[in-house]
């Protein structure tokens, strides 16, 4: 793991354990936007996973009427005590204890009750989708940021389509017109 992505991942990991312990699910999101511009510069997979196992989380610890679920207290603490052992491997550079934990993480979800556990794997899913969007955002192609969360183009697409992403103005390109200007005022 690079050192500049570690550094990243931990940061985020410290700032998320204090958001969900203050019910910040506004600041969690933000938080797992923090390290998808390594997850797009360097495609690399620690970035892309722990951004999306943040946005799952702030999306899940958002919806309160999942508390009522049997399996919710146990789901709560399981995933504070990963995250925290995750960032203490990483403060050791452990590399393979903080893929552990994180595995460990996900392992939860497949001791939570069956509807709880379905609902969970819907917003872990749609969250995949959503942090693609935004790697796409940041320039790489649909199909390479498909490869990259694992979800399918078709999905992405999709989704792009109804966030209108492709139309944000920094993604359109300037006239002709508009760039001989520019270079003329540059070389001149």
């Amino acid at each position: 793991m690079e050192e500049k992505v570690k550094k990243d991942i931990l940061a985020v990991l410290k700032k998320s354990l204090i958001a969900i312990r203050k019910e910040d699910m506004g600041g969690l999101k933000d938080l797992s936007d923090n390290v998808i511009h390594n997850a797009s510069v360097l495609q690399d997979e620690y970035s892309i996973s722990i951004a999306v196992i943040i946005y799952s989380l702030a999306k899940i610890f958002e919806r309160v009427r999942y508390r009522k679920y049997k399996d919710w207290d146990m789901f709560q603490r399981n995933t504070l005590n990963e995250l925290t052992n995750a960032r203490r491997s990483l403060e050791q550079d452990d590399v393979e204890s903080y893929e552990h934990s994180l595995h460990s993480l996900l392992q939860v979800i497949d001791r939570l009750g069956k509807k709880f556990r379905k609902y969970i794997i819907d917003v872990m899913n749609k969250a995949k989708i959503s942090k693609a969007s935004r790697m796409h955002e940041h320039g790489i192609s649909v199909g390479k940021t498909a490869e990259l969360l694992g979800v399918s183009e078709w999905e992405l697409m999709d989704y792009i389509g109804d966030t209108g992403i492709a139309d944000i103005p920094l993604n359109i390109t300037m006239s002709a017109k508009t760039r001989l200007k520019i270079a003329r005022r540059i070389f001149s």
